[in-house]
Formats: structure tokens, sequence, C-alpha cells
């Protein structure tokens, strides 16, 4: 974002938004940075949210606690914004968000196979926020993929790039099971948008 205004009027806009989020979310936000770019990434990070009037203090943060939902993506935009990064930095630290959530360590550890991985997904959702909803649409091992749609969830295009990253990694949970050796290649397209005039964003993660 660019432009003080702009910038204030689109972070109140976003503190706006009804629904809310777990902290776990940005305890992984930090955790990432830190294991980024050290203290100097940190400092950078907090002096974006504090020069935004934001208030967010990563480190009071409880990771089992709600927090505004607008809130999840000012702490994106700041990311993007304090480190220059782009959408493949923010698409990494999607797919690299389930292995810091001890919430999703806990939740695998009860789904086994593949299927019931894909199925009870919608179960991921609601442990972490408190609007839209996850449909497992389809899961075929003959076309070798599956496909997730996210629904009744226009918050911002950031999200969009960063759930891409995230899902691409639950794709991976869901192969590396007692079904596969997790050793398949994958890859994710978003095939429908929400910001593209589709009503529901969509996921397709494909393996060889």
């Amino acid at each position: 974002m660019s432009g003080d205004q702009s910038v204030k009027n689109e972070i109140e806009r976003l503190l706006k938004l009804p629904g809310e989020v777990r902290g776990q979310v940005f305890l992984t936000d930090f955790e990432y940075v830190r294991d980024k770019g050290g203290e100097e990434f940190k400092s950078l990070l907090k002096n974006k949210i504090k020069e935004w009037g934001v208030s967010l203090d990563y480190e009071e943060i409880k990771a089992t606690e709600w927090y505004p939902l607008g809130l999840r993506v000012v702490s994106l935009l700041a990311i993007k914004d304090a480190l220059s990064w782009g959408d493949k930095e923010i698409f990494e630290l999607g797919n690299s968000a389930p292995k810091y959530s001890f919430i999703v360590k806990l939740l695998m550890k009860y789904f086994l196979s593949s299927q019931r991985t894909f199925k009870e997904s919608p179960k991921y959702w609601e442990k972490h926020y408190t609007r839209g909803e996850i449909e497992p649409y389809e899961y075929s091992k003959e076309k070798k993929h599956f496909i997730i749609r996210l629904k009744n969830f226009k918050i911002h295009p950031i999200l969009c790039v960063y759930f891409a990253g995230y899902f691409l990694r639950i794709g991976q949970y869901v192969q590396r099971n007692k079904e596969g050796s997790g050793r398949e290649t994958r890859t994710i397209k978003e095939t429908k948008c929400v910001f593209k005039g589709d009503h529901y964003d969509e996921f397709v993660i494909k393996w060889e």
C-alpha cells in the first residue's frame, strides 16, 4: 500500500470487517518472519505496524484467543510492505504456515487417511476463522487432484496468494500418509476467484 491516507482508509475498512481469527495466525507470521530475517526483519515489521498506528503486539498475542479478522490482512500487508516482499514470498509464507501451527499438527494426528483428511478439511478452517466456509469439493485418485472451494470470504486479494500456499501445504499433508510416499510433485492453481467475478475461490491441487 502507498500513500498515508489510502493506507489509513484501507486499514480502517479492514478492521471493520465482521469475523474473527485465532491468534495462532499472527504467531505464525511473526515466527516465520523471525526465521527468515532474525531481529532485523522483526524490527522492520514492528516499525511498520507502529507507523500504521495499528494495535498489534505479536509478542502479546495468545494462540487460541480470537482477534478481528481484518487484523489478519493488516498483518500480511505490513509484512509485504515492511520487507518489500512480492506474491512469491507471501505464497511461501502461506505454504509454511501449517508447519508452525499447533492446531494443524493436533488435527493431523487424528486424520490418517488422505480421503479422511480431505473430508475433514472444514474443521481446519473452523479452528482458525469464524467467517467463510471450506468445501472439500472433489478428491480423485484417478485424476490425481483434489479441489477445495472457499466460500463467503471476499476479504482481500492478498489472501488468495496466501491461501494458495497454505492449501498446497495441506495437500502435501493429505498425501503424506499411509497411502502415499509423500514424494509426489504437487502444484496448485486458483481456478476461480471472487475478485475476478466468481462466487467463490477454488483451488485445484494436482500431484504426479
